[in-house]
């Protein structure tokens, strides 16, 4: 499976070619893994040549490389501001990363406790990064099975999802509710016996119970993944006329 960095020893390498960093192969190989993974779920793209993070002086100048302040707390973590390639646009990403023991792990460490350090970034814009990648096309996945018409206006992390219901829809709109709650929580369950494997839902809640339903969501870590199990479970329903994402 590729990865975002690519090859550690050749990211490393550039790191003090071009901006004078010490960035330990150790260092690239562990953030690759976590930051590769959190990508895939959030944004259901997988890296390759034309998705990756991008090292290009012509593009980007000095990384922001700095220490923060974890709230609530006396540690210290730190943030490493790049650059992600996609199909020839470079968009800013904020990379975070701290040590649950409190260590204070740098770029050019080369001991590095893969249980102990945890990566994560700022925000994430799958919205963004699918237009640049498919600028022809609407969605990264195939729509044309779904029962219900099917209009998106975004794919992002912070969403809404309407649900309009056909005239001969006998289902009470409050079963439904409990419906698609169940299987928002049970999305969650399994995805916490597996790691955190497919991201999980931070929150969610419910505006309206008529012909009209809206779910308001936070998909936090879940990303394009969710979306796609979400909508196939609704399809089976048979009970929409049109869903609209946005």
């Amino acid at each position: 499976m590729q990865t975002l960095f690519v090859n550690s020893q050749i990211v490393s390498d550039s790191f003090l070619f071009m901006y004078s960093l010490l960035a330990s192969k150790e260092f690239i190989e562990c953030a690759d893994k976590q930051l590769t993974e959190q990508f895939i779920t959030q944004t259901g793209i997988n890296p390759g040549k034309n998705v990756c993070f991008s090292l290009s002086n012509h593009y980007f100048g000095a990384p922001l490389y700095t220490v923060y302040r974890i709230p609530n707390s006396n540690l210290i973590g730190r943030k490493l501001c790049i650059k992600l390639y996609v199909n020839h646009n470079w968009n800013p990403v904020t990379i975070y990363w701290k040590s649950k023991t409190g260590r204070d792990y740098k770029l050019h460490d080369t001991a590095i406790d893969f249980n102990d350090i945890e990566f994560w970034f700022e925000h994430l814009e799958p919205d963004l990064y699918l237009k640049q990648l498919f600028p022809d096309q609407k969605l990264p996945f195939k729509t044309d099975d779904l029962s219900f018409d099917l209009e998106v206006l975004r794919l992002n992390i912070d969403t809404s999802l309407t649900l309009v219901k056909r005239t001969d829809c006998n289902t009470e709109s409050q079963e439904i509710i409990a419906d698609i709650s169940s299987f928002i929580n049970k999305f969650n369950e399994n995805s916490e016996k597996n790691s955190r494997k497919y991201g999980v839902v931070h929150n969610f809640h419910v505006i309206g119970d008529g012909e009209q339903i809206k779910f308001e969501m936070d998909l936090g870590s879940a990303g394009i993944i969710f979306y796609k199990k979400l909508l196939k479970h609704i399809s089976t329903m048979h009970c929409f006329s049109k869903v609209q994402v946005g």
